[in-house]
C-alpha cells in the first residue's frame, strides 16, 4: 500500500512546479488584472475642461531597443549577462477630447519586469533543447524578475483576511466586530461597537461612531419592522437601538442626522449628495459602489449585526486571529497589482498636468510626446531592484540565494508574515493546527523571525483568482435551495456579502460540494458550514491556502485501486484525479467541517477525507531528510537549514552566468540513502557520500569537529571551486570624454608596479586561464579626471588609472571574459576567477540531520584506524554528538548507507514510510556483516585491535558555503579612516584586525609591553603642550614659536599621542570644554 502511496505525490511533482502559484498569479495579473485597474483608473478621472479616457492595455514579449535604436527579444541569459532588466513594453490607448477635437492613440507607456517562465517571458513554451540551445537551465523553475541583471524574488506575504468579520476584543476590553472590506486595491475598515448607553455604532472611513440603525435607513431601511426581521434576533439591544432613531421616518432624515453628526456643511441639495457619494463609496465597497448597491448593504449590515449579537451573549466566539481561514497570501500578482495602480495614477495626473500646461499656452500637444514616461518604467524597476513598495513596505523582493538548488526553491515557496520581527507575538509564531499539511512545520529560521516567516508544504497550493459570472452561480445555487427573499433558514454569505438563507443546511451544502466535484463550480471554491454563527460561507476568494485530500463516501475512500493502477500506467494525470473528483482541495475554513484520517485503515463512516501521503505536512526541504521522523524537531529545523547552505551545482548554465559568492562542488553525487521524492524533484545534486566511523579521535573532533581523512581529501573529498565577477564599464562622459580599456601609460595618474599588469593582453584584459594573485590587474582602464579646475588646462589633462583588481587576500584563475555592452551602448567587460577550495582546517560541513561541525583535523591516511576489512573511513565523527542531540536519523541512515553501498542499490528513508532498521539489519546480516553495523576496528598508528566495536557505515555529508578561505582575514598596513585614522575594519574592504584595548592589556600581561610601542604608534601625532597649566600650546610656524593661549608661557614640550586621543581632546574644545595635563618628566 506504501508503495502505491507515493505514487499520487510523485504523479503532482512530474506535473506541477513547486512555484506555479505565484507564476499563475503572475500571467493573471497579466491577462486580467492589468486592464481591470486601468478601467478602474479610467473611471476615477475628474475631467475638468477635456476628457481622457483609457482604453485597451497590452503587455508584449521581453524586449530591448539597443543603443543604435534596432530592437530584438531578448532572453534570460542575456539578461543577466548584460546588466540588463528582463523587461516587457506596454501599450495603452489614450483618448483626449477637448471641446470638439478628439485625439487617440496607442501609446507606449514603459516597461514592466517580466517573471521567468511565465506566460509573455520568452522563454514559454520551449521544449527542453531549445532551452537549452538559448542557454538556459531546463530545471530552472522561474517565478524571479531580473533587474539590471540581478535576479530578485518576491517573497509571498500573509496578511489577514479581507471581507470577512473579525470579532474580538478591542484594547479597552469591548467587543468589536471589524471587517475590512477590499475593492480592486481599497481597503476600507469597518468597526461595529456597542456604547455605553447600549447604541450600537458603525465607523468606516471618516465616518466615526454613527448609530447602525441610522446607518440602516440611509441606505433604504427605514421600517423598524424589516430591520428587526433582517437581524433575525429579538434582543433588548435590538429594541433599544430601534426606539431610539423611530423618530427618523425617511432616508433623508437619516442623512440630516448624518450630516449634524459629522458636521457637513453646504446646502441640503449638496449635503445629500455628499452623505450619498462617501456612503456609495467608502461602506462596504466590495459589495458594490453604485446606488443599486444600497439594499444589499443594508442587509448585510444587519447580519453582521446579528453575529456581533451572537458573539456578545456567548464569549467563547472570539476569532481566531491566526486560524489560517483568516489569512489570505498575497502572491506576486497582488503586490504587483498595487505597485501598478499606483504608479498608473501618477502617470495619468502627469499627462493631465502637461495637457493643461499646452492648453493654456495654446499650443498643440501629441500624445506620444506627453505619455512617453521613463519614470513610469524606473519607478517599477526600482520598486523590484530594492523592495521598497508602496504603502511604507520595505523587503518586499530579496537577492535570490543561489547556494545551490535546493535554497533557490526554497525562497520561492517561502511566506513572510507582515507582523514585525522585533514584538513578542508569541501566537503568531506558534504552529497552528490549521498549518497541517499547508506550512512546513520544521522549515522557519532561528532568531527573530522564527515562525513568522514559513514555507509552504510540498502539496499545498495558493488560490488565485476565479473567472466566475456571478448571475450564473447565484441562480445555480438558488436551484440547489438558496433562498433569496425568504425568512427562515441560515444565512448564507458569497465572499462576505450576504446572498440569501437555506433551510436544509445539510443537503444545500452537500449539493454544493458535488457540483464543484463535478467541476461545474470553481475546484478553488470553498464551503463552509459555520455551525457557530449559523452561517455559511462561499468563497472564491485568492490568496487562500488549499491542500488537496481524497475524498471518502461512508468510509470507502473514491480513490480505488483500478485508479492507481492507471496513475501508475501513465494513463491518469493528477488533474485527472481532480477532474473526477476523488481528491479536492480545501481550505483551513472547510477542514473544519471535515474529517480527516491518517490511514485507510483508520477510516470510519464518520470521515469525510484521507490524507494523501504521511509526508505531505513537510516541506520540500525537510521531506528530503532521510528518517527525519526519528530526529528531534530542532536539529531537523537545522538539518533543512543545512540543506539549503551545502554546495552542489545551483544551476546547469553556470558557465555562462556571473554570480557572486558562489559555489560548484566537483564531485556531487545523488545520496545513496534517500527520500522518495529526491528522485521526482529532479534537483542537482548537493553532497557526497562518505564512510563514517563513530568514535574519538586523538581529542581532535572534541565539540562536533570532524577529523578527515587526508587520503580521502586528496581523492577530491569536498573539493570545490569558489567563483567570483569582477567588472569594468567604459563609460561615456559629456564633452567628449570616455573612459578606456587600455593598458594604462606611465604617466596616468595612480600608475601601479609594472609587474602588476603582467597579466593584460594588448587591449588592455586578462586572458582566460591566467593565475592572478591579489592585487594585480585584470582589466587596465584609464578614465579622465573627475574635477576639471579651469577648461585652459584640458591640453596638460592627466588620465586617472582606475583599473580593477583581484581583491586583497584573494586569488584564482580567470575562468572566462564575456565582453558586451548595456543598454546604453556602454562597453561592459565581465570576468568570472575561479578559486580551487580543498578542504581545510576550519570549513564547515553538515549532514542533513543538522549535526554540523568544522573540521578538525586532516589526518594522514596511514594514520587512520581501519577496519578488519580495511576499510579506512573518509570521516571520524565523535559519539558524543549523539545522545544529547538524539538524532536517531543520524545512526539509521548510517545503517541505511551501509546496506545500500554494499547492496549497490539506493534505499528508500522516506519520513513515515521508508524501510525499518528491522530490515536493514536483516539486509546486513545476508550480506556478511554484523547485523548491528559495528566492526573491529585496529589503531592505524600501533595497529593494535581495538577493545570495543566501533559504529561504520556511510553518510551522505555536505559541505557547506562558509569556508575559512572567505573569512580568514589580516594585514600590515593599508587603508584609514579619514576622521579617526584607524584602520577600516571588514574583510571586503581591506581592512585589519583590531587591536584593542583588552588585546592590549593580554601583551602587557605577557610582558611584551614594548610590542604596543610599535603597534600603537601607527597614529602617533606630537601635540605641544604648556609645562606651567597643562593646555594645549599653539606651535606658530612663521613666527617660529611656540606659546602657551592661556598663560602665554612659552616653557611647550612637545607630547606624544594616539590620533585617536587627540581627536577627542578637539571634541571636547568644540563642546567647550577646557582640557589640561598634568606632565611627568618621563626621564626621571
Amino acid at each position: 500500500m506504501k508503495k502505491d502511496n507515493h505514487l499520487i505525490i510523485k504523479k503532482y511533482l512530474e506535473g506541477h512546479s513547486l512555484v506555479e502559484s505565484n507564476i499563475t498569479s503572475f500571467n493573471d495579473f497579466i491577462e486580467h488584472r492589468i486592464q481591470e485597474i486601468v478601467d478602474e483608473v479610467s473611471q476615477g478621472l475628474e475631467n475638468e475642461e477635456f476628457e481622457i479616457s483609457l482604453g485597451k492595455i497590452r503587455v508584449e514579449k521581453p524586449k530591448i531597443i539597443e543603443a543604435d535604436g534596432s530592437s530584438s527579444l531578448v532572453y534570460p541569459y542575456e539578461a543577466r549577462l548584460r546588466n540588463l532588466t528582463y523587461s516587457a513594453p506596454i501599450t495603452l490607448e489614450i483618448t483626449i477630447k477637448k471641446g470638439d477635437q478628439v485625439d487617440s492613440d496607442i501609446v507606449e507607456i514603459g516597461k514592466i519586469p517580466v517573471m521567468v517562465k511565465s506566460k509573455i517571458c520568452n522563454t514559454a513554451g520551449m521544449t527542453q533543447e531549445q532551452l537549452i540551445e538559448s542557454y538556459n537551465d531546463p530545471l530552472d523553475a522561474g517565478g524571479y524578475f531580473i533587474v539590471n541583471g540581478n535576479e530578485r524574488v518576491m517573497t509571498m506575504a500573509e496578511d489577514l483576511a479581507e471581507n470577512q468579520p473579525f470579532i474580538e476584543n478591542n484594547s479597552k476590553g469591548n467587543l468589536a466586530l471589524r471587517l475590512f472590506s477590499l475593492k480592486g486595491t481599497y481597503r476600507i475598515p469597518i468597526t461595529i461597537t456597542e456604547s455605553k448607553e447600549g447604541l450600537l455604532d458603525l465607523s468606516f472611513s471618516r465616518f466615526k461612531d454613527l448609530p447602525a440603525v441610522v446607518v440602516l435607513k440611509c441606505l433604504g431601511l427605514v421600517k423598524e419592522s424589516d430591520i428587526a426581521r433582517y437581524i433575525g434576533k429579538e434582543t433588548d439591544s435590538v429594541i433599544v437601538n430601534l426606539y431610539e432613531f423611530v423618530n427618523l421616518a425617511t432616508k433623508e432624515d437619516a442623512m440630516m442626522f448624518i450630516a449634524e453628526k459629522t458636521g457637513l456643511q453646504g446646502t441640503k441639495k449638496e449635503i445629500l449628495d455628499r452623505v450619498k457619494q462617501r456612503i456609495d463609496s467608502y461602506l462596504l465597497p466590495h459589495i458594490g459602489q453604485s446606488k443599486d448597491d444600497r439594499m444589499n448593504k443594508a442587509i448585510t449590515i444587519c447580519k453582521l449585526i446579528k453575529q456581533f449579537l451572537i458573539a456578545k451573549e456567548n464569549p467563547t466566539l472570539r476569532t481566531d486571529k491566526d486560524h489560517y481561514s483568516n489569512k489570505r497570501v498575497r502572491l506576486s500578482g497582488d503586490l504587483l497589482a498595487n505597485l501598478f495602480k499606483v504608479n498608473l495614477g501618477i502617470l495619468i495626473r502627469d499627462i493631465q498636468y502637461s495637457i493643461q500646461k499646452s492648453s493654456k499656452r495654446k499650443k498643440f500637444f501629441s500624445l506620444k510626446v506627453i505619455a512617453k514616461s521613463t519614470l513610469f518604467s524606473h519607478r517599477i524597476e526600482s520598486a523590484i531592484a530594492t523592495g521598497s513598495w508602496t504603502g511604507e513596505r520595505a523587503g518586499v523582493t530579496q537577492n535570490m540565494d543561489k547556494t545551490n538548488y535546493l535554497a533557490m526553491i526554497s525562497q520561492l515557496q517561502r511566506v513572510a508574515s507582515m507582523l514585525a520581527s522585533d514584538q513578542e507575538n508569541f501566537l503568531a509564531r506558534t504552529l497552528h493546527p490549521t498549518h497541517y499539511g499547508r506550512f512546513c512545520p520544521i522549515e522557519t529560521p532561528e532568531g527573530t523571525e522564527i515562525g513568522l516567516r514559513k514555507n509552504l508544504a510540498i502539496l499545498s497550493r495558493i488560490s488565485t483568482r476565479v473567472d466566475l459570472d456571478k448571475e450564473k452561480f447565484l441562480k445555480d445555487l438558488e436551484s440547489l435551495g438558496l433562498d433569496k427573499e425568504g425568512l427562515e433558514g441560515i444565512d448564507v454569505f458569497f465572499n462576505g456579502r450576504f446572498i440569501g438563507l437555506a433551510k436544509d443546511v445539510e443537503s444545500f451544502v452537500k449539493k454544493v460540494k458535488e457540483k464543484r466535484r463535478a467541476k461545474e463550480f470553481p475546484i478553488e471554491m470553498s464551503v463552509r458550514n459555520d455551525t457557530r454563527f449559523k452561517i455559511i460561507s462561499i468563497s472564491t476568494e485568492p490568496g487562500r491556502v488549499l491542500r488537496p485530500l481524497i475524498v471518502v463516501d461512508n468510509g470507502t475512500p473514491r480513490l480505488k485501486n483500478e485508479h492507481k493502477v492507471q496513475i501508475e500506467q501513465g494513463e491518469w494525470t493528477w488533474n485527472d484525479l481532480l477532474d473526477n473528483g476523488i481528491i479536492e482541495y480545501l481550505d483551513a475554513a472547510e477542514e473544519e467541517n471535515a474529517l480527516v484520517s491518517l490511514f485507510e485503515e483508520e477510516l470510519t463512516p464518520q470521515h469525510t477525507h484521507l490524507e494523501i501521503d504521511s509526508i505531505d505536512l513537510l516541506g520540500v526541504i525537510t521531506s528530503l531528510v532521510p528518517y527525519g521522523n526519528h530526529d528531534q524537531s530542532s536539529r531537523l529545523n537545522r538539518g533543512s537549514k543545512t540543506q539549503k547552505q551545502a554546495l552542489g551545482i545551483y544551476a546547469a548554465n553556470y558557465l555562462c552566468r556571473l554570480d557572486t559568492d558562489v559555489s560548484i562542488l566537483q564531485y556531487p553525487q545523488k545520496p545513496l540513502v534517500r527520500s522518495f521524492i529526491y528522485d521526482t524533484l529532479n534537483t542537482y545534486p548537493a553532497g557526497q557520500n562518505l564512510v563514517v566511523a563513530v568514535m574519538t579521535y586523538e581529542g581532535y573532533n572534541m565539540e562536533d569537529a570532524l577529523v578527515l581523512n587526508k587520503g580521502s581529501v586528496e581523492r577530491g573529498v569536498g573539493r570545490s571551486f569558489y567563483f567570483r565577477p569582477y567588472s569594468a564599464l567604459e563609460m561615456n562622459y559629456a564633452g567628449g570624454l570616455k573612459d578606456e580599456i587600455v593598458v594604462p601609460d606611465k604617466d596616468a595618474s595612480g600608475y601601479k608596479t609594472e609587474a602588476s599588469y603582467r597579466h593584460l593582453d594588448p587591449d588592455g584584459i586578462v586572458s582566460p586561464e591566467a593565475e592572478v594573485k591579489e592585487g594585480e590587474v585584470m582589466i587596465g582602464k584609464i578614465s579622465p579626471p573627475k574635477f576639471l579646475s579651469e577648461q585652459r588646462e584640458i591640453s596638460v589633462r592627466t588620465k586617472k588609472e582606475s583599473s580593477v583588481t583581484m581583491r586583497q587576500e584573494e586569488s584564482g584563475t580567470v575562468d572566462t571574459v564575456f565582453i558586451t555592452e548595456d543598454s546604453e551602448g556602454n562597453k561592459i567587460i565581465q570576468i568570472r576567477t575561479r578559486d580551487q577550495r580543498i578542504p581545510e582546517l576550519g570549513d564547515k560541513f553538515a549532514t542533513s540531520h543538522g549535526q554540523k561541525g568544522v573540521v578538525g583535523r586532516i589526518v594522514p591516511q596511514e594514520d587512520i584506524p581501519f577496519t578488519a576489512k580495511g576499510i579506512k573511513p573518509d570521516i571520524i565523527f565523535n559519539p558524543h554528538g549523539l545522545p544529547s542531540r538524539m538524532t536517531v536519523g543520524y545512526l539509521l541512515e548510517l545503517l541505511a548507507g551501509k546496506v545500500a553501498s554494499l547492496s549497490g542499490e539506493p534505499i528508500d528513508a522516506t519520513s513515515f514510510s521508508g524501510v525499518g532498521k528491522k530490515q536493514l539489519e536483516e539486509h546486513l546480516k545476508n550480506l556478511g556483516f554484523r547485523y548491528d553495523g559495528k566492526e573491529t576496528m585496529y589503531n592505524g598508528v600501533t595497529g593494535k585491535r581495538m577493545a570495543v566495536k566501533i559504529f561504520v557505515g556511510n553518510l551522505y555529508y555536505l559541505k557547506l558555503k562558509y569556508m575559512v578561505g572567505n573569512k580568514m582575514h589580516g594585514r600590515a598596513s593599508g587603508k584609514v579612516a579619514l576622521l579617526t585614522r584607524q584602520p577600516i575594519e571588514g574583510r571586503s574592504r581591506g581592512g585589519a584586525l583590531r587591536l584593542g584595548e583588552m588585546e592590549q592589556e593580554a601583551l602587557v600581561a605577557h610582558g611584551a609591553s614594548l610590542l604596543l610601542k610599535e603597534r600603537y604608534d601607527s597614529d602617533k601625532v606630537v601635540l605641544p603642550i604648556c609645562m606651567k597649566c597643562g593646555s594645549i600650546g599653539i606651535d606658530d610656524t612663521i613666527g617660529n614659536k611656540l606659546s602657551c593661549p592661556m598663560c602665554n608661557s612659552e616653557d611647550i614640550e612637545p607630547v606624544e599621542m594616539s590620533y585617536a586621543f587627540k581627536l577627542l581632546l578637539e571634541e571636547l574644545q568644540g563642546l567647550h570644554i577646557h582640557t589640561s595635563f598634568g606632565l611627568k618628566n618621563k626621564y626621571e
